[in-house]
């Protein structure tokens, strides 16, 4: 019926919602007899973009065939001194967007900047080969501007309707502001359609000067299959020794994303006798060892003693945690949607996430989950507290949550949306 191109920064094996949200879509545009095409990088992770590779992991293949979907990578390259350009080129650019230089002249020099953010040779050459023969270029992540902008660009050049998805995070005006770069409203100014997780984001773009009618609200999902087949909760407490009430947490072990205050909050708890275990999965696990080591006694024996780091996982894994634990914390400013609390609701697990960018409109306050202000330890160790001794009230939030999520966010639902968003354009 057509052939889409996607351009992301990461794919599989990468782990997080955007390569979710375009595995699922993938798969089922195939099955319409859609030809499908993922333009992606090398990169495993997000340190892959500033520092070399760990040498003793696999190179993943260029070209791969994965479920129907051809995947193309481009290498990534890191300058020497790596790691250190990317930071400086990344500062650089923040700096450049809060100058008063006319918008024109920052876009020309956004532009320049963001082909060393990544350093992908050859991206000129491929976008040559793949865009003309494309029927519609789906662009996603504006926080990687330089391949962001790059791809519009060659849509644009080789005249085919843009799909612009930024992701952009609003939980906080400094993160905000970089995805509101010149360069990138560009983008978004130009695009065919522009797709918003939130009612929030797509505010931002009216207010950037995008069309209401290009701008489209995109809910993510989840397969309720993994609901049915997440192993046996307590094979999974008895493997990782867990006796306490258990808190799950999936992200990047980041400050932005919470997780540092959620585990002063678990600290707290347990210093004051109430007992909690918190299980974190996900990638930069060794900022969080950073974070510890400048932390009190207490919050330095909660991490030893408290808290068990999976790492990356696989969705298998994924889908055991959220079955065994008690709760999901996403006290995260950087979220454009969350699509870890659909999943935790998949599970009927009560959530507790921040008041912040497009969270609150994933958790309806005191109906599916509770909301606390980001970086409030004490608001959020009281919303922990408060599942914990109230078995009653965690039960009903949990299964309201699983009836919203089955009702609204299945990648069914999504993908419906998103068919008809490429049809209004093509």
């Amino acid at each position: 019926m057509g052939n889409i191109l996607f351009v992301t920064p990461f794919y599989a094996p990468f782990v997080g919602g955007a390569r979710a949200f375009l595995e699922a879509s993938g798969r089922r545009l195939v099955t319409d007899d859609y030809s499908v095409t993922v333009l992606t990088t090398t990169a495993r992770n997000a340190t892959d973009f500033w520092r070399p590779p760990d040498p003793a992991l696999p190179r993943l293949p260029n070209r791969e065939t994965l479920h129907g979907v051809s995947v193309e990578r481009v290498s990534l390259s890191s300058p020497r001194p790596a790691p250190y350009p990317f930071g400086l080129l990344r500062r650089a650019s923040h700096m450049l967007h809060r100058t008063p230089l006319p918008a024109s002249i920052q876009r020309s020099l956004l532009r320049s900047l963001g082909r060393w953010m990544p350093s992908l040779p050859g991206l000129d050459d491929t976008f040559g080969q793949l865009v003309p023969n494309a029927d519609l270029v789906h662009v996603v992540d504006g926080s990687w501007d330089g391949l962001f902008t790059a791809a519009a660009g060659s849509a644009q050049l080789h005249r085919k309707p843009l799909v612009a998805m930024p992701l952009m995070h609003l939980g906080d005006t400094s993160v905000g502001s970089r995805f509101q770069m010149a360069h990138q409203v560009e983008v978004y100014r130009a695009s065919d359609a522009l797709v918003a997780l939130s009612c929030l984001e797509a505010n931002a773009f009216g207010e950037l000067g995008v069309p209401s009618d290009r701008i489209h609200v995109l809910r993510m999902g989840v397969d309720p299959r993994w609901g049915d087949q997440s192993g046996h909760p307590a094979d999974f407490r008895q493997r990782y020794g867990l006796r306490d009430p258990v808190i799950a947490f999936l992200g990047a072990h980041t400050y932005d994303k919470g997780l540092f205050t959620l585990v002063r909050a678990v600290a707290r708890l347990n210093g004051q006798g109430i007992r909690v275990q918190l299980v974190s999965a996900g990638p930069q696990g060794e900022q969080l060892i950073g974070f510890a080591q400048d932390q009190s006694q207490q919050v330095r024996d909660t991490v030893r003693n408290q808290v068990k780091v999976l790492g990356e996982v696989s969705e298998q894994l994924k889908h055991e945690l959220l079955a065994a634990c008690d709760m999901l914390a996403l006290p995260s400013r950087v979220d454009a949607f969350g699509i870890v609390l659909v999943e935790a609701g998949l599970h009927g697990k009560p959530v507790v996430g921040a008041d912040a960018g497009g969270i609150p409109e994933v958790i309806e306050q005191g109906v599916t989950g509770l909301l606390v202000p980001f970086d409030d330890e004490s608001a959020l160790a009281r919303a922990i507290q408060k599942l914990v001794t109230n078995p009653r009230l965690s039960a009903r939030l949990g299964a309201a949550g699983r009836r919203h999520v089955l009702s609204r966010y299945t990648w069914d639902h999504t993908y419906r949306s998103l068919v008809e968003i490429y049809l209004g354009i093509l």
